[in-house]
């Protein structure tokens, strides 16, 4: 179990890295200046990450179990409409970390993260052709919103999901 410091400095770390990714190029980033950044030293950068890659992993990896702890998303106890609602609301407030991601050439990292996130909650309740019909189809359809810069509201996109699955 990490201490409250451990946590703070992974925490400076990521936040770090997303500060410098707005203003340059993911691959141009130095762990350096990470720690620079963020007013670590570089051995707590090592007893935390083993990369910058590894910092983005923790970012999406920590929110997803954050987003379904508070939420309690479920899609097979869920409405489609509840269910969407909840993910795209979620999403939707993290566009700028994501976007960040995309530009980084990092999207499979969100990808990986959807599908372990989505098998490891509903190993029992399908087989595995039909998680992998619905978690690549509703992966698709975020991915295809963030290169659109979210244009529609998540319940507007939520809307359409529905209407599409109910034909």
């Amino acid at each position: 179990m990490k201490t409250q410091k451990e946590k703070y400095v992974e925490e400076y770390i990521i936040s770090a890295l997303f500060k410098l990714m707005e203003r340059k190029t993911y691959e141009s980033i130095s762990i350096t200046e990470i720690t620079n950044k963020a007013g670590v030293g570089r051995i707590s950068f090592y007893r935390n990450f083993d990369s910058k890659e590894d910092i983005v992993k923790k970012w999406i990896h920590t929110t997803t179990e954050e987003f379904l702890q508070d939420s309690n998303l479920s899609y097979k106890e869920d409405t489609l409409e509840e269910y969407f609602t909840k993910l795209f609301i979620h999403l939707n407030h993290y566009k700028k970390e994501t976007s960040l991601i995309y530009q980084a050439g990092l999207i499979h990292l969100l990808k990986d993260e959807f599908e372990s996130t989505f098998f490891k909650r509903n190993k029992t309740n399908y087989e595995d052709y039909k998680s992998y019909f619905i978690i690549g189809g509703i992966f698709n359809i975020y991915y295809y919103w963030l290169i659109n810069r979210y244009r529609e509201t998540p319940q507007e996109l939520t809307s359409k999901l529905v209407d599409l699955l109910a034909k």
